[in-house]
């Protein structure tokens, strides 16, 4: 009987142990092959759990006279009753993907059923693409929308 609960109980630690190496556990580090979402995506959600809410619809990016990078993005709100805020923000990468460049968080209003532009750019001209940096998705009452709702990106 004592064995039989030692072995449940080493049995229970190992499955644990097991469960927690799996290749997507958020709490242990990249392998060698697996790139940061900055360096492949355009958009990144910084809330893991915000679905269905916000639709990419398109984005610019042109270069000014000056040098710098102009991002100009469109989403539409898919809620058609309810208002919704993000803190947005944009990262901006040089060819070897290091920030060069960061805009301050800005938090924006996606009025119901609409679509909303949002733009930022690099003060540098050293920027060669740019992150679209997105967090904080919340309704009028200061909810967080929950696991219901989501950013959806289409390449």
């Amino acid at each position: 009987m004592f064995y039989t609960a030692i072995r449940i109980a080493l049995a229970a630690v190992v499955v644990i142990a097991l469960s927690s190496c799996q290749k997507g556990n958020p709490n242990l580090p990249l392998s060698r092959n697996e790139a940061p979402l900055q360096h492949t995506n355009r958009t990144v959600v910084l809330d893991r759990d915000v679905r269905n809410t916000l639709l990419f619809v398109n984005s610019i990016q042109n270069r000014l006279s000056g040098g710098q990078l102009l991002i100009q993005a469109n989403f539409e709100n898919r809620m058609s009753t309810q208002n919704v805020w993000a803190d947005i923000g944009f990262e901006f990468l040089d060819g070897n993907n290091m920030v060069v460049d960061k805009t301050e968080w800005m938090t924006t209003l996606f009025p119901a059923g609409q679509v909303t532009m949002i733009q930022g750019s690099s003060i540098g001209p050293g920027a060669v693409k740019h992150v679209l940096l997105l967090k904080n998705l919340k309704t009028a009452t200061g909810r967080m929308i929950g696991p219901a709702s989501k950013i959806m990106v289409f390449p």
